[in-house]
């Protein structure tokens, strides 16, 4: 088992996932084979209507924060816009501060800001080859704006002429399916216009990678069977928050190392050399950008106290709505009756799936089991063993802590077999409040009982000598390994590095998605956000797909 959770170093993991390289899906979820709501009680039933109900209400309350948080977004991007346009006046040499003025030409503006700021980070630095770097170099600034409807963003990339490309701006736009963005629907980028002796895209040159590789986006349909195609395109994702969160508001701080620093993480030599080099007067226009960006910093402190408070305001309403969810799904509170629609269709089921039958007790059976492995992430850590202990798993809470910034979340469990905890807690504290620098990952440790242990067992070897066994434990793969997180440590082996990567992507996950849309999860609807329930009467069968 892994040890030293509590003393762990800072490190930034971003804030989704590398995904794993080949996810094996375990069909524990009886709704991919049309099985689960067909062979629910009568009352169970009524009791998830009733939970659709309560999804509506959320949902309307949902929208009109994310209203009241757009209009404090919008207010806020429109303080920081002037600051913007400082910076890009500076690093271009456009508009020059008096005490600053120069006539060498050499001086204006800050040579390679952009690429700079880019490589300064490491998640960008490891995307940007040496033949990007050309291309990069006539970058003059980036922008970021929210699509139309909200759910979504552009980032716009501008370019000097250059003899790479005919374009002078590249767009990458990623529509979200909801306004949290953690569903993502496509992704759009711009076709570069290369020159074709300049070409740097992957099918036509030896170039197997390259940063501009993002504009051209991998598609992925709902029903395409390649979950590694869906994490390439996630992973574009990744980068394109990477942008509009660190880079963009910090680009200064990107450029000068200053934020590598934040994170304990290093600038390279070239890149320290290349600031050493830099002139008295272009190093005077770094010194007015760092005081740009202290006066964006005070600004963007006014911004978080404020959408603090707009989040605790409609966490209460939400907690409300959480509450009665858990009464109903573990059978606290009576059922509603809400319709007589599936009534009638109750017995025209012909199960053919061996050992399940309609729970006589009054609750709704595994909600939290199915509203898991309902989705595709997390049904890939889940195992058939994990299934039956979370069958016991009977709420899941999700709690902002302030000092030092993160969440908490908690899963509550009745009596089972396998461990003696009532509950099960993990915790994220983060450096920053956009969650972008991961600082401590805890998880609670589970007392499992003998011989019921899901993530280790042990090994039975007899030795060559006689009447000898060697004995010794084996870890397993098991969700609740993610109780038990690696230490934070930016100097890990890379395969650490995107386990880091993977487990604050399923914390995320359950925290954004599962927790605020379990019933849309239960009834196999969560990915589509639909809001309407099929019982299973169709005549086509869709279980045999998987």
């Amino acid at each position: 088992m892994r040890n030293d959770k509590d003393d762990v170093e800072v490190s930034h993991l971003g804030s989704t996932a590398v995904g794993k390289g080949e996810l094996r899906p375990r069909f524990l979820n009886p709704v991919k084979h049309s099985y689960l709501l067909k062979i629910l009680s009568l009352d169970a039933r009524n009791r998830v209507e009733e939970l659709m109900e309560i999804q509506e209400v959320h949902d309307r309350q949902k929208a009109e924060f994310y209203k009241e948080r757009g209009a404090l977004e919008a207010k806020y991007q429109k303080s920081y816009q002037p600051l913007y346009e400082q910076r890009y006046n500076i690093t271009n040499g456009v508009i020059i501060d008096c005490e600053s003025a120069t006539t060498n030409q050499e001086e204006k503006g800050v040579p390679n800001f952009w690429l700079y700021a880019f490589k300064g980070n490491d998640v960008l630095n490891e995307m940007i080859m040496d033949h990007d770097e050309g291309v990069l170099k006539h970058l003059e600034n980036v922008k970021w704006l929210r699509t139309d409807n909200l759910r979504g963003f552009k980032l716009e990339f501008y370019f000097r002429p250059n003899p790479f490309f005919k374009n002078s701006s590249l767009t990458m736009t990623y529509h979200m399916i909801d306004d949290d963005d953690s569903i993502i629907e496509k992704v759009i980028g711009t076709e570069i216009q290369w020159n074709s002796e300049n070409c740097l895209e992957k099918d036509m040159t030896q170039h197997s990678r390259s940063f501009f590789n993002i504009f051209s986006p991998t598609e992925v349909h709902d029903k395409y069977k390649d979950l590694g195609l869906k994490y390439e395109m996630e992973q574009n994702y990744f980068i394109g928050l990477t942008i509009r969160d660190e880079i963009i508001p910090r680009a200064i701080l990107w450029f000068t190392g200053e934020a590598a620093l934040q994170q304990m993480t290093k600038i390279t030599t070239e890149h320290f050399c290349f600031l050493d080099s830099l002139s008295p007067g272009v190093k005077k226009h770094v010194n007015i950008l760092e005081n740009i960006q202290s006066d964006h910093d005070e600004l963007k402190k006014m911004f978080y106290k404020e959408r603090a408070n707009l989040e605790a305001k409609y966490q209460n309403l939400f907690q409300n709505l959480y509450d009665k969810r858990c009464d109903i799904v573990n059978g606290v509170v009576q059922a509603k009756k809400v319709s007589n629609d599936s009534e009638a269709s109750i017995n025209q089921v012909d199960i053919t799936i061996q050992d399940i039958k309609a729970p006589e007790e009054k609750r709704v059976p595994n909600f939290w089991r199915h509203a898991l492995v309902n989705h595709e992430l997390l049904d890939a850590e889940i195992t058939t063993p994990d299934g039956r202990a979370l069958m016991y798993l009977k709420d899941i809470k999700c709690s902002r802590i302030d000092s030092p910034m993160g969440f908490k979340l908690e899963f509550f469990f009745n009596k089972n077999p396998f461990f003696k905890n009532s509950v099960l807690i993990k915790t994220y504290e983060f450096l920053d409040e956009d969650e972008a620098i991961v600082h401590k990952v805890t998880g609670l440790k589970i007392e499992w009982y003998p011989k019921n242990c899901l993530t280790s067992k042990v090994i039975k070897k007899p030795k060559k000598e006689m009447n000898s066994v060697d004995i010794r434990p084996e870890q397993c793969e098991s969700f609740f390994n993610f109780f038990d997180p690696l230490p934070i440590d930016e100097k890990a082996p890379k395969e650490h590095i995107d386990e880091m990567r993977r487990d604050l992507y399923i914390g995320l996950t359950i925290r954004d998605e599962i927790i605020p849309r379990a019933v849309l999860w239960y009834v196999g609807e969560g990915a589509k956000g639909k809001m309407s329930i099929d019982w299973g009467e169709s005549e086509d069968e869709e279980g045999d797909e998987n």
